[in-house]
């Protein structure tokens, strides 16, 4: 199976639709949940007003791939994505924007005033979606910095909408920030799938689950998937493997119960995996 990016990934860029897949599954679909909807809708009204929006919830809810989905078709040429997998210091910031807004040369880190300067001018030349991914990592230097380019923009050029989407302790961190959450013009919580949403958004989301009986699916959520897309999109890929691999194998129950035993068996059932039907 394929899993290198289908093009090659540029610093501040959004990633290709196929590669928003969890470990990069052949055949997934985009799936219209409702917080997918929603997602859509609040990043059309922030670009509208140039606002800022927060997304937040736990992992695996389908928040990044929402909202990456909404800003490839609504700003498709003018979204600057940041995303750090740790906590980043301010030099880190602003060589990234730098480099997401296409400013020539490096970012001259070490003199802040021309570099913020720069950063601002671009900012205010024309329209742009600054999306920030993974904000629970970011420091409160760095907010305060964020939520400074919005209200100094929001003042002047009004071209900027800021999305700030994260997990944890994202609202924690926004709330503790006076000034940056009061500047927050709407919020969204993902929450885990619902078991209507269950029957109605996995079935569409890949051919291996076409034609799996209601009572089936609510099974397997109920043992593992616990309305967690990622979870969902994990078990897909080892039963689509396991499939793969094996021509002889079909899907089954049983094939189901090995893949329950693939996974972490803090976040399952195990008494429910021996239900039969």
């Amino acid at each position: 199976m394929n899993t290198e990016p289908t093009t090659p990934f540029r610093a501040g860029r959004l990633p290709e639709q196929a590669d928003d897949h969890f470990l990069g599954l052949e055949r997934a679909a985009p799936v219209a949940t409702d917080a997918a909807l929603l997602t859509e809708a609040l990043v059309s009204k922030a670009i509208t007003r140039k606002a800022m929006i927060c997304i937040h919830g736990q992992v695996g809810l389908g928040k990044t791939f929402a909202v990456n989905a909404a800003c490839r078709k609504l700003a498709p040429g003018a979204t600057v994505l940041l995303q750090f997998a740790q906590a980043p210091h301010m030099a880190q910031i602003r060589a990234a924007l730098w480099d997401g807004l296409d400013l020539p040369g490096p970012a001259p880190v070490n003199t802040t005033h021309i570099c913020d300067d720069q950063i601002r001018q671009a900012l205010a030349g024309s329209f742009h979606l600054l999306l920030l991914d993974e904000v629970q990592h970011l420091g409160p230097t760095v907010l305060e910095y964020l939520r400074d380019l919005w209200d100094k923009n929001s003042k002047s050029a009004k071209s900027l909408t800021t999305v700030l989407v994260g997990s944890g302790n994202t609202r924690q961190k926004i709330l503790h920030r006076n000034a940056l959450h009061s500047r927050v013009h709407r919020w969204q919580q993902f929450s885990p799938l619902t078991p209507a949403e269950i029957l109605t958004v996995i079935p569409g989301y890949h051919r291996l689950w076409n034609g799996v009986e209601d009572e089936v699916l609510l099974w397997i959520d109920d043992c593992a998937g616990h309305g967690c897309f990622r979870t969902w999109a994990n078990l897909t890929v080892i039963l689509q493997d396991a499939l793969d691999d094996d021509p002889k194998l079909t899907f089954s129950k049983d094939l189901v119960r090995w893949a329950f035993s693939q996974l972490d068996p803090t976040t399952r059932f195990p008494g429910q995996v021996g239900f039969d039907g």
